[in-house]
């Protein structure tokens, strides 16, 4: 962190540290009647609550308009970026499709007819029959 922040968060801990102890000063500074202590404590708890709701309550605004900025965020930026990147995976399927139908299919076509061609002059060349096992008969 910056000097300038460090001097920003100490002036708000100050600040905070002299809200919270005005409602005791003030509260406990003019002696209540017949010594009523028991009322400034019932006072300066009061004066808490109601800071603290309102705390709470400014809190809970800040958090639902960060919540409604991230609805938008994620409605305008990405769910177009996830749109696009759906329409890129549809291109790189078609694509491998096409690659796999029209190259790569021909290709196993003729290597397939080349294999069964090699068997057939294999077949024809050989001087023996096989046996039952599938190897030719020695002489």
């Amino acid at each position: 962190m910056t000097v300038g922040r460090w001097i920003l968060v100490i002036l708000g801990v100050l600040v905070l540290l002299v809200v919270l102890a005005v409602p005791i000063i003030l509260l406990f500074a003019q002696p209540p009647p017949n010594n009523y202590w028991l009322a400034a404590v019932r006072d300066a708890s009061i004066v808490y609550a109601s800071l603290f709701m309102c705390v709470g309550a400014l809190t809970f605004i800040v958090l639902t308009a960060a919540m409604t900025m991230l609805v938008f965020l994620v409605r305008d930026r990405i769910a177009p970026a996830l749109e696009k990147a759906d329409d890129t995976m549809q291109t790189v399927r078609g694509t491998a499709t096409f690659v796999s139908e029209s190259v790569v299919a021909p290709i196993i076509k003729v290597a397939g007819a080349a294999a069964g061609t090699r068997a057939i002059v294999q077949s024809l060349l050989r001087q023996k029959p096989p046996t039952s096992d599938g190897k030719e008969q020695k002489s």
